[in-house]
């Protein structure tokens, strides 16, 4: 019944290790995981009912497996920085009817085997790392502190097409945020912020319109934007 979409089943194991040094100024965590999710829930083509679209329905398994590690430090009072690494690997188990990829498109090849593929949106590495120094200090007749900061993040490449395809390869990409500015003790702080400080280019994800063959567009990440921002709590 091609009509109905049976729930997905989701079997997930994660075993870990945390641990902290030097009287808590350093913490260090460690996950392995692994999920396994029966009748995932995905776009499917079955030349075998006629159709020339494809339709939500289930795929037998999806499994997605990896480790991630987890930094902090704080080596003084004034300043703390942290990182943060993971390894993904995330595969269709089973998928015997998929839609085929562009590339195969507009011939007489209705569906493909992508058992044993990777799934869209996700990368094998990631990274993010950051850090922020706070001193003491006054402003405008008040108490409080200064500060000053980063945090960036890294994707290695991804698929954003539901069956892998060449055309469809999301380019690895690092970006890196900036920030300065004043907590006052009295609730209220200003700071100056760039974001993609270096520029970058990049594609939060591409895509094929429907109704057509062969056109990719895509939506480009921000460009670098900066500002200042006053926030109050009253």
């Amino acid at each position: 019944d091609v009509a109905s979409v049976a729930p997905e089943a989701v079997h997930h194991v994660e075993i870990g290790l945390k641990s902290s040094w030097f009287d808590d100024r350093a913490t260090v965590n460690l996950a392995l995981f692994r999920t396994e999710i029966d009748d995932y829930q995905a776009t499917v083509v079955d030349g075998s009912i006629g159709t020339l679209r494809g339709f939500l329905a289930n795929v037998e398994e999806v499994r997605s497996q990896g480790v991630e590690l987890d930094f902090n430090l704080r080596p003084a009072p004034s300043w703390q920085v942290y990182a943060n690494v993971a390894y993904t690997d995330a595969e269709y188990r089973k998928f015997e009817n998929a839609p085929p990829p562009p590339e195969l498109g507009g011939g007489d090849i209705s569906s493909v085997d992508i058992s044993g593929q990777a799934l869209p949106g996700v990368s094998d590495w990631s990274l993010s790392w950051g850090g922020e120094y706070h001193r003491a200090g006054s402003v405008l007749g008040t108490t409080g502190e200064l500060f000053a900061g980063l945090d960036g993040s890294f994707r290695s490449n991804w698929n954003s097409n539901p069956t892998p395809s060449r055309f469809f390869v999301v380019d690895q990409y690092a970006l890196t945020n900036l920030r300065a500015g004043y907590r006052a003790d009295g609730g209220w702080e200003a700071w100056a912020w760039v974001r993609n400080a270096f520029d970058a280019e990049y594609f939060d994800f591409l895509n094929q319109p429907g109704g057509n063959l062969g056109m990719i567009t895509g939506q480009p990440g921000d460009p670098r934007t900066y500002g200042v921002t006053l926030r109050v709590s009253l």
